[in-house]
């Protein structure tokens, strides 16, 4: 960083340490306001850095989502153990240590892993961790299907328990959630969602047993043609995007069956969440809907 580079920094630092800076009382409230509820099941994707304002402990802010959520809730978060693609992650044949490996997901994912009475997924590329009275329920079985987020998945459940997505600074591309809905729209697509060849993860779950997991992951054309600004622009424009700012964080909830509803709805009107025309033209053959001239 250049020196007037660091400047910035250091100035925009103080700043929003002067003015736009919250502590974990202030998250609360902020939640509310959001509309999480005691009860609810909610999977947080954050991605806390220097200028978001926070100056108290991630615990903290840990502390906080369990309160809202109460004993009857259920708390959500990624815990994958790399920061690349799975299909790099699975070449280079590294166990995903249930008890050991850490979230690079972000500092408040490996602080909630950490806790008491957090519990972990034993899928090798897309591990939850979750923590509540139905964490088990919730996470069971995700080593026995090889689609990290197919029907058979703890994605699924979190549609069918009316689950919410909260952000924390991230944008919402980091959604996991999103390929779950892809999954289910798989077969609408002109290219395949997964590659062909399968993948065998290897987990250690919490009794240092070695299990070999099948999974599936993404192709290269899902990755290449996904267009989920497409989608976080509907979003944003019906009202499924629920924003507020605290401090010099920016938060958002969505609510899982609000999500499904609108990919639904896309589809049922000729849109979609790739760019499937991009990859007709490059086959050279005519879009849907169009002429060879167009």
């Amino acid at each position: 960083m250049s020196w007037l580079g660091r400047i910035k920094f250091r100035t925009c630092g103080l700043i929003v340490e002067r003015f736009l800076s919250y502590d974990a009382p202030a998250f609360t409230c902020a939640l509310s306001e959001l509309g999480i509820r005691s009860g609810d099941v909610l999977m947080v994707h954050s991605s806390l850095h220097a200028h978001s304002g926070y100056r108290d402990r991630p615990i903290d802010m840990i502390d906080a989502l369990k309160c809202t959520l109460g004993s009857t809730g259920l708390l959500v978060m990624p815990s994958m153990t790399y920061t690349d693609s799975s299909k790099a992650f699975l070449s280079r044949g590294v166990e995903m240590k249930v008890r050991h490996s850490a979230s690079k997901m972000g500092l408040l994912t490996e602080v909630f892993r950490r806790g008491k009475d957090v519990k972990r997924s034993l899928s090798p590329t897309h591990p939850l961790a979750a923590w509540g009275d139905r964490a088990e329920m919730f996470l069971a079985g995700h080593e026995k299907t090889d689609r990290p987020f197919g029907p058979d998945s703890p994605f699924q459940r979190l549609l069918e328990l009316d689950g919410k997505i909260l952000c924390i600074d991230t944008i919402p591309d980091a959604v996991t959630f999103t390929h779950f809905l892809e999954d289910r729209i798989q077969d609408k697509l002109p290219f395949p969602l997964y590659e062909r060849d399968h993948y065998t993860g290897k987990v250690v779950d919490g009794d240092g047993r070695l299990h070999s997991v099948p999974t599936r992951v993404l192709s290269d054309d899902s990755r290449r043609y996904r267009r989920e600004d497409v989608l976080w622009d509907k979003a944003t424009a019906r009202g499924v995007i629920r924003r507020k700012k605290v401090g010099n964080t920016t938060l958002m909830v969505l609510l899982c069956r609000e999500l499904e509803a609108l990919v639904e709805n896309m589809y049922a009107n000729g849109e979609s969440l790739f760019s499937c025309r991009d990859h007709e033209q490059e086959l050279g053959q005519t879009p849907l809907g169009g002429s060879a001239s167009d």
